[in-house]
């Protein structure tokens, strides 16, 4: 025992002594520019001081209304006729002495075009104008002009901006960026047009007249600000008091949360453990939004969100499931071999960049996990089992190793150089305990598949494979460049939220799994709040946009199609439900179609007679006797039959709720990928960016998840009549989302009605695509040809497929014909990745 405890200690002080005498690792060398040399640099580093004296240099800006010919090459989607269109023209001019050396360098044009922008800013300084651009900035090439007493360039530069009819546009004339300053004072005169200089920042006027302002600045930064001038400021601002937006976005939280509660079902709500998560999560979702509001105390909520709520999920599955996880010796071997292989890259870390030598490293390393082995194996020699002791001591080698690379790296992270995309692996890492502990409580078990499962979802939560394989990840923490959406920031902590929030809707989904295993989940209003509350997240934003972002509406697209939504399945789910007879089995399904179509053929058969009977009876041909007889002999077989012959083709055919909602659902999905071509495919950084930019793929191929699931409950008794019920739900709910298109009066006319014919017609064919699958299946699960339901011979029966096949064709033809405007407002606010320093 003596000897145990004392190699444990030897491996312990390996570890302690390895992590003292560690060095701080020295940061990151400064990035070298890997910019082309600007040639009017070195030329002006060898002028004479006399000569620089001499230059002149002058800036003249000129402000218009931009005209039909500036916009030709702006996409029309993108031009707002009841914004302002801004044209800025801004000239340069640079006089130079006869033996000046930047007019030689000037006339070789060394690495023109693609210095233009880099030698225009280092002589004059960059001019920066105030709004979105509607296209890139264009510099044409510079004009030389010489004579006796020196050279003229001219420099042009052209910008493109949109503005709003009161908004204000700002000119900000930055310092020159030359090192020798090409010249020390700048003259520069701004041409105001339509518009009336506001405010002026670090600039005294030599000239200052309505249509002209002139004043000369030196090498510092100045601004102006511009007016409008047909625009006029009210005094007060009156702002309405109802909101749209806040009205409908309040009702969709109201609305989702109260789904939400259902869904749970009064049994969750029963279990002490589940009041106790709710509780706690209830507490910690506050402490999240810290960043927002106190950018200091981020620390809390990255505790909070990585250590505090895994802890809960894992506390909370320990409670609910009735046993304790399954894991072997086996299991800890290979976690503890997994962690080695992390803890052999952050050990090779620190040896290439200098925190340990490689003899102390490998001297340090080896002591540990060969002490560590033998402590292992002193302690269960008394066991006697061989392999118990061989284990033992692997695992033992394996977590020394494990614990002095977590050591070397808490080091470096005390001291501020450390590999980047560590702290993430150990967030991610942390944060899968939350999938783990729920995919444990959703399936009833701890299984290893689930586990492996949650680590490598976890770690695409907080990056692509790309990000985390990137060279510059695993070296040092250089200032790397964050990814965004938009204006939110990808930090390890919003991704982490993201993360959850596609969790709970992952944990919806299998809840629906669970319920979908009984028949009795068609008429559960657990299953309807459920399906209801999936609907609504998928639908929480649209997949249409107007043509510009800041386009003002009665409603706003945030909200309106969740409601929608909502709305939609509550009528398909609400209509009247015919008596039926569900069957439990293949065979009873089977029974009961065949009894449909008898009753079908004595029908048709009853509606042939009284059409023969006619011209029969009158012609001589058949007595009254005789058609009586048939008559009687058909009403007595029809009455064997019950009253309603559809009943048969308006159940679950045997089925349960969840295999015929996958059904449908993957039917309605491969119908809609064709027009993944019109919408664009989705993009992402990470998984939740993904899968967020990719939900208009499965929006309407979820309504065809409800339509399998609660098939026996939508109005309608046919496959077909249920399908048309089905196109107006859905067609309702995805025209919701182009209200505020349908509605904008500077869209052109022919521009909506190809949009509404491409939604209609993505609608329609998925729908009557979906009920002829429907129809096949539900004979072909009888063991029936689907020829005796609908005859291909028949013209009424081939109405349905021709419908969808000139519904194809027809929005082929709008896709094909659709222009930029379209193609934007189709495409709608996608997910546009930008990157922002850290």
């Amino acid at each position: 025992m003596a000897t145990a405890f004392g190699l444990a200690l030897v491996s312990l002080g390996a570890i302690v002594w390895c992590t003292v005498v560690a060095r701080p690792v020295a940061g990151p060398a400064p990035l070298k520019s890997t910019a082309a040399p600007n040639p009017w640099v070195a030329a002006a580093a060898r002028a004479d001081p006399v000569v620089g004296w001499a230059r002149e240099a002058t800036t003249e800006v000129t402000l218009s209304r931009a005209t039909e010919r500036d916009l030709d090459p702006v996409p029309k989607g993108r031009i707002d006729p009841r914004q302002r269109q801004v044209k800025v023209t801004v000239v340069h001019r640079l006089r130079l002495a006869p033996k000046d050396p930047l007019t030689e360098a000037l006339r070789q044009g060394s690495g023109f075009p693609g210095t233009l922008q880099q030698v225009t800013d280092a002589a004059f300084g960059a001019i920066k104008v105030g709004g979105p651009g509607l296209a890139p900035t264009t510099r044409p090439a510079p004009i030389l002009t010489s004579d006796a007493a020196g050279t003229t360039a001219r420099f042009a530069v052209t910008l493109l901006r949109q503005v709003k009819a009161d908004e204000l546009l700002t000119l900000d004339f930055t310092a020159p960026a030359a090192v020798p300053l090409i010249v020390t004072s700048r003259s520069i005169a701004v041409l105001p047009g339509e518009w009336t200089v506001l405010r002026l920042a670090g600039i005294t006027p030599e000239r200052e007249q309505e249509e002209r302002l002139e004043f000369t600045v030196g090498a510092y930064p100045v601004s102006l600000t511009l007016a409008p001038d047909s625009f006029g400021f009210a005094d007060t601002v009156v702002e309405d008091d109802f909101s749209w937006a806040t009205a409908l976005g309040v009702l969709t939280a109201i609305a989702l949360v109260a789904f939400l509660l259902r869904s749970l079902g009064s049994g969750w709500w029963a279990r002490l453990a589940n009041r106790e998560l709710f509780a706690g999560l209830l507490l910690a979702a506050p402490t999240l939004l810290i960043p927002l509001f106190a950018e200091d105390w981020s620390a809390v909520a990255y505790v909070i969100l990585f250590v505090a709520v895994p802890a809960l999920a894992l506390r909370h599955a320990g409670r609910v499931l009735p046993t304790s996880p399954p894991w072997t010796t086996r299991d800890l071997l290979v976690t503890t071999g997994l962690g080695v292989v992390v803890g052999l890259g952050m050990l090779a870390w620190s040896w290439l960049h200098g925190q340990l030598p490689g003899q102390t490293l490998l001297a340090g390393g080896a002591v540990a996990a060969v002490a560590a082995a033998g402590s292992a194996v002193a302690f269960s020699v008394d066991l006697g089992v061989r392999p118990v002791i061989v284990r033992l001591a692997v695992l033992s080698a394996e977590a020394a190793v494990g614990l002095l690379a977590l050591a070397l790296w808490l080091r470096a992270l005390l001291n501020g150089v450390y590999p980047p995309d560590s702290v993430r692996l150990v967030l991610a890492l942390s944060w899968a305990a939350i999938p783990v502990a729920a995919i444990a409580v959703a399936t009833r078990q701890w299984t290893r598949g689930a586990v492996a499962g949650a680590v490598i979802v976890s770690l695409l939560v907080q990056g692509w494979p790309t990000e985390w394989l990137d060279s510059g990840s695993w070296s040092l923490a250089v200032s790397q460049p964050e990814p965004r959406i938009g204006s939110l920031v990808l930090t390890p902590l919003v991704r982490g939220v993201l993360g959850l929030l596609l969790l709970g809707f992952l944990m919806l989904v299998l809840r629906l799994r669970r319920l979908g295993d009984e028949l009795s989940a068609i008429h559960n209003p657990v299953a309807e709040s459920t399906m209801i509350a999936v609907l609504m997240v998928l639908y929480i934003t649209p997949g249409g946009s107007t043509t510009l972002a800041d386009i003002d509406v009665p409603l706003p697209l945030l909200a309106i199609t969740s409601i929608v939504a909502w709305a939609s399945a509550r009528w398909l789910l609400s209509g009247p439900r015919p008596v039926l007879t569900e069957p439990v089995s293949q065979e009873e399904h089977r029974r009961l179609i065949r009894a449909a179509l008898h009753k079908r053929l004595l029908l048709v058969a009853e509606q042939e007679l009284y059409r023969v009977g006619r011209g029969s009876i009158g012609s001589g041909e058949m007595s009254m006797t005789d058609f009586d007889e048939r008559r009687d002999a058909l009403e007595e077989a029809l009455r064997q039959h019950g009253r309603h012959p559809e009943t048969a083709f308006a159940t679950a055919a045997g089925c349960t709720p969840w295999h015929n909602g996958v059904h449908a659902f993957a039917v309605s999905l491969l119908l809609s990928l064709p027009f993944a071509i019109v919408y664009g495919w989705p993009d992402g950084t990470d998984l939740t960016s993904f899968i967020f930019d990719a939900r208009y793929l499965v929006t309407l191929p979820a309504f065809g998840f409800l339509f399998g699931y609660f098939y026996p409950r939508l109005r309608g008794t046919q496959p077909m009549t249920k399908a048309l019920h089905l196109i107006a739900a859905a067609l309702l709910t995805e025209l919701s989302g182009y209200l505020s298109t349908l509605v904008e009066p500077d869209i052109g006319a022919f521009d909506k009605v190809q949009v509404v014919g491409i939604v209609v017609g993505q609608v329609t064919m998925v729908c009557v695509g979906l009920g002829l699958y429907w129809e096949w299946r539900v004979m072909h699960l009888a063991g029936e040809p689907w020829a005796r339901v609908r005859n291909l011979r028949s013209i009424r029966s081939l109405a349905a497929p021709t419908l969808a096949i000139v519904v194809a064709a027809g929005t082929t033809a709008a896709t094909s014909a659709a222009g930029q405007t379209v193609d934007r407002i189709l495409k709608g606010d996608q997910i546009t990745t930008t990157t922002a320093p850290r």
